[in-house]
């Protein structure tokens, strides 16, 4: 058995067990099935260690092979865990999960049997009753079983009835889908992991992820019936009055950009969330205004009034139902306030701390502080209070120190250990972000962008660009002269560096000043190359870059040379999954002569047709910009697009289209009557 496999499968599990500390874990059910490969890897990971210094032990074929199979499996499950997000689905999660715990737990079991049995001289600690003993822990770990539940509901919803109500809300309790609102992201989270799969053109995979929308879907509706039969009035709710996020009956409605409407505080967490997509019609949102139904509101009330309904309570309603954490905590802490006696001032961190963890709800949360503040007593901040306030921001800067210093190590492993834990903090929050830029990681970071090993240089831009999300960072990252490593990623790069090397400097590229830096810089050439060859995720982070670029008119001559537009008309089939970032960067370049050229050149007006056509709103708008601008500026343009029926599907977009994409139609249909 070759050490480094040991090695390998020791850093990986050591790693794994540094995830207890992740923000991103601490939701269910990811928190549940972390803890149980937790408690597996915990007691497999002095073995190892045994068996790593054991050159008898490593020359047995048998404990070779079991020991490969359990590197691959925990490989896999560090990898699922790094990948989840809280938007991700948890449905999905489980079922790979699942199955990776029980390859580790059989693998294991069978390194114990072997081991156990094995006629060779073992150390003290490998002894017969102590693997006895490590064999009895690793079955009694508890197994979770919600995968065999999941087959089999979607095995029943090919049925003609489909899953008991039970066997859904055993799902759905075990998922932690405790909310119609959780069951409604769900199915986003679902649909997105589809449209990536399809992308990748891995067909097992997207029946498997259509038959679990198909099962979410059948859970809604069992909910929204549940609902509906636990109503306290005798008079059923008109639909119309129902929140489609809260199923319930609305306070405060309003209206989103698709024209559906919602209960205020709903929709508003479902954006802060970081969600964009209407929830019922699952359209993205051109924007997130929220206008108030006041027609909807007006018929509320007096439904209510004539059939003596009571309007819920909002703002417990919201707390309970919208922020169940912050409700908890919220009036814990009221509670300890109003129970002290000493007279000491409620100090301002408290305010200042609740504002920063409870960011959405700060409005709620202010009044709250103003309320308590206004007392006739003044307070004494409890213990209580005071304990909470210390574990919000845990103590990590001596540790990011630590391993900035190890960044200047000449060890690989020692930089790719480092590394790798600065991705991994820089992922979990803004404050890491933060206090990692502050001790000086980012000049080191950007010095490892030309690190020879693979991994290292992965880590190290994946940490820059999780650094990129707040502004001072951009900056700091310029400033180290960030820009010609980054595009030296671009070249050499893994394919996961690629992809976060074109997504940094999309990020980079949103303030003015860098759009010529990085153009400049030769940046251009490796994004489109990455755009044409690269993978899916690839491909359309170098395409959002390339948006960005585009808008500096300097830099669409240099697209347009390096061949871009040939790719971009390629990714307008349907089947690429990347029509309307293709389209927008289509669309900025036809603003120039060597774009409009080119996009005739490589055929791509009966492709924007097409899009005008049977594209997305977004789509239609920018599909109808470029043609505009080949039909203003050339009549031999203007004759190929009327002879490609663009006439129709832009008569359709005057009357059903954005108000922008309309202000086109009737420019580019003035252009054409004028030829």
């Amino acid at each position: 058995m070759e050490m480094s496999l040991l090695e390998t499968l020791l850093r990986d599990i050591s790693f794994f067990l540094k995830f207890s500390s992740s923000e991103n874990i601490n939701s269910e059910p990811v928190q549940k099935y972390y803890q149980g490969a937790e408690e597996i890897l915990k007691v497999l990971k002095p073995i190892i260690l045994n068996a790593i210094f054991d050159s008898e032990i490593t020359s047995d074929e048998v404990l070779s092979k079991a020991f490969e199979e359990l590197g691959v499996s925990v490989e896999e499950l560090l990898q699922q865990f790094e990948r989840w997000q809280p938007l991700s689905s948890k449905a999905y999660f489980v079922l790979q999960v699942e199955s990776l715990i029980s390859e580790i737990r059989n693998s294991c079991l069978d390194i114990f049997r072997v081991l156990k049995s094995s006629h060779q001289h073992l150390p003290y600690e490998l002894s017969s009753a102590s693997l006895e003993l490590h064999l009895q822990k690793i079955k009694h770990v508890g197994y979770e079983q919600t995968s065999t539940v999941i087959k089999e509901a979607k095995r029943d919803q090919v049925g003609n009835f489909g899953p008991s109500s039970e066997i859904l809300l055993r799902i759905a309790e075990s998922l932690s889908l405790n909310s119609n609102m959780e069951i409604l992201i769900e199915a986003v989270a679902l649909e997105k992991l589809k449209e990536n799969t399809a992308q990748a053109k891995k067909v097992a995979e997207v029946e498997c992820i259509d038959q679990l929308i198909a099962l979410i879907t059948h859970m809604h509706h069992c909910l929204f019936l549940i609902k509906q039969s636990q109503t306290c009035s005798s008079v059923p709710i008109p639909l119309d009055f129902i929140c489609p996020l809260s199923l319930e009956l609305m306070t405060d409605p309003v209206i989103v950009a698709s024209g559906q409407t919602y209960e205020r505080a709903f929709i508003k967490k479902w954006f802060d969330l970081g969600l964009t997509v209407c929830p019922k019609t699952r359209q993205t949102l051109v924007h997130t205004f929220l206008i108030p139904n006041n027609t909807t509101k007006a018929l509320i009330v007096n439904w209510c009034e004539s059939n003596n309904v009571k309007l819920p309570d909002l703002v417990e309603s919201t707390l309970n139902q919208v922020y169940p954490p912050c409700a908890t905590k919220v009036k814990k802490l009221v509670e300890d306030l109003k129970s002290t006696s000493n007279n000491v001032k409620l100090p301002d961190l408290v305010e200042s701390t609740l504002n920063q963890v409870y960011p959405p709800r700060a409005t709620k949360v202010k009044k709250l502080v103003e309320d308590l503040k206004s007392t006739s007593n003044n307070v004494k901040l409890p213990d209580l209070v005071e304990s909470t306030l210390n574990q919000v921001y845990p103590p990590c800067a001596t540790k990011v120190k630590k391993l900035v210093e190890d960044l200047k190590s000449t060890s690989t492993y020692t930089q790719r250990v480092a590394t790798a834990e600065l991705r991994l903090l820089s992922k979990q929050n803004r404050d890491n972000r933060i206090i990692i830029a502050n001790c000086g990681a980012i000049s080191l970071l950007v010095d490892l962008l030309h690190s020879p090993d693979t991994k290292t240089q992965e880590n190290a831009v994946t940490t820059l660009l999780n650094l990129s999300n707040i502004d001072n960072n951009k900056k700091a990252i310029v400033d180290a002269n960030a820009i010609e490593p980054l595009i030296h990623v671009l070249q050499t790069g893994s394919p996961v560096a690629k992809e976060n090397s074109a997504a940094t400097l999309f990020s980079l590229s949103i303030f003015e000043i860098n759009k010529a830096r990085i153009g400049r810089s030769g940046a251009i050439r490796p994004l489109v190359d990455l755009l044409g060859n690269g993978t899916p995720r690839g491909k359309k982070d170098a395409a959002a870059a390339l948006f960005n670029l585009s808008l500096f008119h300097e830099n669409k001559a240099q697209i347009v040379q390096a061949d871009a537009v040939r790719y971009l008309v390629k990714l307008l089939d349907p089947a690429a999954g990347m029509v309307d970032k293709a389209v927008a960067v289509l669309a900025s370049l036809a603003t120039t002569f060597e774009g409009r050229t080119a996009i005739g050149q490589e055929g791509g007006i009966p492709l924007l047709v097409e899009v005008v056509e049977l594209g997305s709103a977004r789509g239609k708008a920018n599909a109808t910009a470029a043609l505009l601008q080949l039909c203003t500026n050339s009549s031999r343009f203007c004759i190929m697009v009327l002879q490609e029926g663009a006439v129709p599907p832009l008569v359709a977009l005057s009357q059903s289209g954005t108000q922008r994409a309309k202000e086109k139609v009737y420019t580019a249909s003035a252009r054409h009557r004028h030829f």
